[in-house]
């Protein structure tokens, strides 16, 4: 029996401590040196890791049996501080097809520049963000906020802010930076004042120096304060649905439509819808009354258009008073001919 002869792939060594690294310095690298200790040429088919920081080079070329050559692999340190561990796979023609590379290192971050943590710039200035995100904030809550802005010239700088909502205050103190000085955006958002349920944004114009240089979002999710009922939740208002959901069959395309149900307040105190918000601008949603008295009910009119589509989906949110179902989803299908 005549067995085929084959080549052998045997690496010095299969893992690397680059030990401590500098973020500063920038790419190292370390060469694995291999030799075919097989009967046959031996081929590198592909050389990988797991990771873009990582990328190997190696030999291309049929590697005969006796000779050498090596896999040389190449990590970029920057904006990884901390401890790696990185594997690189080997596949080749050998008798042991799959060999598989490491390497390890500790980077010692770079040093913070004096404005690393001043993202966002507006001119010479520059702030720590430029989005505010307040998260679920109630209605009758008062919320307040600041963060840090610092003058990176080499001149005064006067900065202002501004806001067109009723709900939003805004002020920078001070309001003039000298060289390197940092200052605060101190703002409050009062969500009674908004007139908006859900997620709202809001934006803070900056001015420097008299122009208008840049913008700072304010985000929120509004919620309704429930906290009157904690004591009687039985005294709260509860709105009932004829129905959440309804399929439509035999739909004309591109023709309008209009589909009622009914609402009802089975609740103790009066049943009031805050906002109706609709999913595109095809269908559209009519209530009679806003505010639904105790053991009343209501009609509500969903009026949509369909497409060319043979399906189409149209979905109407309500906010309501309701302190066990404040957000409540009704699912409009049709189903074309």
């Amino acid at each position: 029996m005549v067995f085929a002869q084959k080549a052998n792939l045997s690496f010095e060594t299969t893992s690397h401590n680059f030990g401590f690294i500098s973020e500063k310095a920038g790419k190292v690298a370390w060469e694995f040196k291999f030799k075919n200790t097989g009967k046959a040429p031996l081929i590198l088919t592909n050389v990988r890791s797991g990771c873009g920081c990582t990328t190997p080079e190696w030999s291309r070329k049929p590697v005969a049996p006796g000779e050498s050559g090596s896999v040389k692999v190449i990590y970029d340190p920057r904006n990884r501080p901390g401890a790696f561990i990185k594997s690189i796979t080997v596949n080749s023609n050998a008798s042991n097809p799959v060999v598989s590379l490491t390497v390890r290192g500790n980077v010692s971050r770079t040093p913070l520049g004096p404005y690393e943590n001043y993202k966002y710039a507006v001119g010479p200035v520059k702030f720590t963000t430029d989005l505010i995100n307040l998260g679920v904030v109630k209605n009758t809550r008062l919320e307040e906020k600041t963060i840090e802005l610092v003058n990176t010239s080499k001149q005064p700088v006067t900065v202002q802010v501004n806001s067109l909502s009723p709900a939003l205050s805004v002020r920078i103190a001070p309001g003039t930076l000298e060289k390197g000085q940092k200052g605060m955006l101190i703002l409050q958002y009062d969500p009674g004042k908004k007139n908006d349920w859900g997620f709202v944004k809001e934006d803070i114009q900056v001015t420097v120096n008299g122009q208008k240089q840049g913008n700072i979002q304010l985000t929120a999710h509004i919620q309704e304060d429930f906290s009157v009922y904690e004591e009687h939740p039985e005294n709260a208002p509860t709105a009932v649905f004829s129905e959440k959901e309804v399929m439509l069959e035999g739909l004309e395309k591109n023709t309008s439509y209009t589909h009622e149900f009914y609402i009802q307040n089975t609740g103790k105190s009066d049943l009031i819808i805050r906002k109706l918000k609709t999913s595109d601008e095809n269908v559209s949603i009519k209530v009679i009354k806003s505010v639904i008295r105790p053991g009343k009910k209501v009609k509500a009119l969903v009026t949509f258009k369909t497409g060319d589509n043979p399906e189409v989906i149209k979905i109407v949110q309500f906010t309501v008073n309701d302190p066990q179902a404040s957000v409540i989803t009704y699912k409009l299908t049709g189903i074309l001919k």
